[in-house]
């Protein structure tokens, strides 16, 4: 299992590869490109106090004292007279983005793009332009794209009337990076085409294909998530059609990595991105293409200068070559220290406690992820140290140290969740994977929680399950505005009532259903099903009972029934409750509990069904008519290759006889009647109508 995300690396790598044109601390000269770039340090002049001071915070800056760099060029800033005010601004400006402090970042470039708007010095402008990308690749850093992007196309436009081609498709670059980042992919491919167009530098070239790639791999996994959904709705038509953009995806992918290689190659260049080109080629091209060497990356990586991105670079070159991975993070390790950036150590130390884990080193692996998590907490990086304090956990529960392994799952689990706001307003590839990076952890947790009859644990196994719907649901929705009461608000609400509550947690080799009691007692029962197995009867059962004309779900039905609730049926009688709520997990959500079926009746014969997100959000209030005033809106007709849905009138119309319904279907199903009508409040919407949902970026197929 691996620990740390190789998402997470290249978006970091492509980040910290971003050339500032304002580079700090070095004297301008002009190049070819119209910027500017910077020779190497001069001697400091005597004659010149102001020059001497700025050419000794660039030595400081060049060694790594950038408090000090900082200090001396505030002490000039406070003289503008001397040395320009915006070479000031900018280069403190770099020196922050350098060392993560984008808001301060962010201010000085402000005031170097405001110094050179108010002189309106046309000289400048090539300058004002180079600010203005700086500024805008800031702000899509911190994933704020909705600034990023108005700001770039302001520098595209300015580029053209000063017909500066190459720096517009360095703008174009900075376009595509940030609609990437904004998850328009459609948008990001066409700036980085349009920057390809205008680019004659060879290194800005491979950058541009590096680009490409990235986005092209997160566009195929777009549809292939498109594709899943496709297949869960047995509709094969869209299944192939995703599936097949999917493919030409990863073949666009391919090309572009191939490209940039044969580009560095050619031209003989070194640099950090063209060992990204090296390592997306290495990880895409199919095996008996791959003519690229570990030697070949190694010493690429050898004659470049210590950097973070370096370190990074090392970390995913030992992904790759296992066999010689202790040897690059040592290597990695050497350089981080070097640096003294603690967290690039973090990451670099942790590799290794993985690599050890991997070949079964127990003692070793926990010895350095121990190591990685000091060096993350030094720096209080905590979206490095979840990742060190999960590897521990699970380290610490194959050596039988089950003690040691809950207090590190609880430890990675609130350090996930001290970052998961942060992140939900963050750049969206540098975002928390729900499925990948969060939930294993919960899951984990969850199992060796639940492998215990004890009451405490398994009080705390439901604690730890809705924190994880939570987390599902910020993620889902991309919104951290969601909370879970406490323990005492919820065994209020439920002393005394006749209502029980079943929860189901599915996690890989079985499934556990905890029946909570009225008096708030909990019981949990162990089902031995795989969650694979478990999932293909769910899906198979949903899929049949939309059968409406046949009985073929019955014995599903039955199945599931004897699965799910037989284990619980003597517990059940002896408390008689009139109400189930249930709060289900994973596939169980999209199923009706009621039409589980005993072999002579269904359990909604038996129980007043009802379900729940969970314990959070259930209510003991009573619901009355008035309540129930409900928007529904729906679609019949086939649409965008989705079948019609011939019962839709009908359901609408059935619902109608039992509560307010206001009814807007087929060419009254419009965005705009949607969104007017969603204002408006309603307590329950129905929707019935093909759907692709996610967070921010969803649409429904209507009229």
């Amino acid at each position: 299992m691996v620990t740390y995300t190789y998402k997470l690396f290249v978006i970091l790598v492509l980040t910290l590869e971003l050339n500032n044109f304002s580079m700090a601390l070095a004297k301008e000269v002009p190049t070819r490109q119209g910027v500017v770039t910077h020779a190497p340090s001069p001697t400091p002049d005597p004659l010149h106090p102001a020059r001497s001071a700025f050419d000794e915070a660039q030595k400081h800056y060049l060694q790594g004292d950038y408090d000090r760099a900082i200090l001396l060029l505030n002490k000039l800033l406070q003289k503008p007279q001397q040395i320009d005010s915006v070479t000031i601004d900018s280069n403190l400006a770099e020196i922050y983005r350098h060392l993560g402090q984008y808001n301060q970042a962010i201010a000085h470039w402000k005031k170097a793009i405001e110094s050179i708007e108010t002189k309106n010095d046309e000289v400048q402008k090539p300058k004002l332009i180079a600010l203005k990308i700086d500024l805008a690749r800031a702000y899509t850093h911190l994933g704020q794209t909705s600034l990023a992007i108005p700001l770039l196309e302001e520098a595209i436009s300015l580029a053209k009337q000063e017909r500066k081609p190459e720096i517009e498709g360095m703008a174009q670059k900075a376009l595509g990076d940030a609609e990437r980042v904004a998850g328009e992919y459609d948008r990001a491919i066409a700036a980085y085409t349009t920057s390809l167009n205008r680019t004659r530098d060879y290194e800005s070239i491979i950058k541009i294909f590096n680009g490409l790639v990235e986005v092209y791999q997160l566009r195929r996994q777009q549809n292939l998530g498109f594709a899943e959904g496709a297949k869960l709705e047995k509709n094969q038509g869209l299944f192939t059609k995703y599936n097949q953009l999917a493919n030409k995806d990863r073949t666009e992918a391919i090309e572009y990595a191939k490209r940039a290689v044969a580009v560095s190659a050619d031209k003989n260049l070194t640099s950090l991105a063209t060992v990204r080109a090296l390592l997306n080629w290495q990880r895409l091209s199919p095996k008996r293409e791959t003519t690229i060497s570990f030697k070949r990356i190694s010493s690429l990586l050898e004659r470049l200068p210590a950097s973070r991105s370096k370190v990074y670079l090392l970390i995913e070159l030992a992904e790759l070559e296992q066999p010689e991975a202790t040897k690059i993070l040592s290597q990695a390790v050497k350089t981080a220290s070097g640096l003294g950036d603690k967290r690039a150590l973090s990451f670099a130390l942790g590799g290794l406690g993985n690599t050890y884990e991997k070949r079964g080193d127990l003692k070793q692996a926990l010895f350095w992820t121990q190591k990685a998590q000091l060096a993350a907490q030094e720096v209080f990086a905590t979206d490095s140290l979840y990742q060190w304090q999960w590897q521990a956990a699970r380290l610490y529960q194959v050596m039988g140290a089950e003690d040691s392994a809950r207090d590190a799952y609880q430890g990675a689990i609130a350090s996930v969740q001290s970052i998961r706001n942060d992140l939900l307003n963050a750049e969206k590839q540098l975002q928390l994977d729900i499925r990948s990076q969060v939930e294993p952890i919960y899951r984990e947790y969850l199992g060796l929680l639940l492998k215990s009859d004890d009451k405490a644990q398994i009080a705390e196994a439901l604690n730890a399950a809705d924190l994880l719907q939570l987390s599902q649901l910020q993620s889902y929705f991309e919104d951290d505005c969601l909370e879970i009461k406490s323990n005492s608000q919820i065994n209020k609400a439920f002393t005394h009532s006749d209502t029980v509550i079943i929860r189901s947690i599915i996690l890989e080799d079985k499934t556990y259903l905890i029946l909570r009691l009225p008096n708030g007692t909990v019981k949990s029962y162990p089902v031995k099903i795989k969650a694979k197995q478990l999932e293909t009867q769910i899906d198979n059962w949903r899929y049949l009972l939309e059968e409406l004309s046949s009985e073929r779900y019955l014995a599903l039905s039955q199945s599931l029934y004897n699965l799910l609730i037989r284990p619980l049926a003597k517990d059940l009688e002896a408390i008689a409750p009139s109400r189930i709520v249930f709060i289900n997990d994973g596939r169980l959500r999209n199923v009706p509990m009621a039409a589980l079926h005993d072999g002579q009746k269904f359990l909604i014969e038996e129980y007043a069904i009802n379900y729940s997100l969970g314990l959070n959000s259930i209510s003991k209030r009573e619901t009355k008519p008035d309540d129930l005033k409900t928007l529904a809106f729906g679609l019949t007709v086939a649409k965008n290759g989705f079948p019609a849905l011939i019962n839709t009138e009908q359901e609408i119309n059935d619902l109608a006889k039992f509560v307010n319904v206001s009814q807007f279907v087929n060419q009254e199903f419009t965005q705009e009647n949607f969104q007017q009508q969603l204002n408006k409040g309603y307590p329950i919407v129905h929707l019935a109508t093909h759907a692709q949902f996610g967070g921010s970026n969803w649409t429904f197929v209507k009229k």
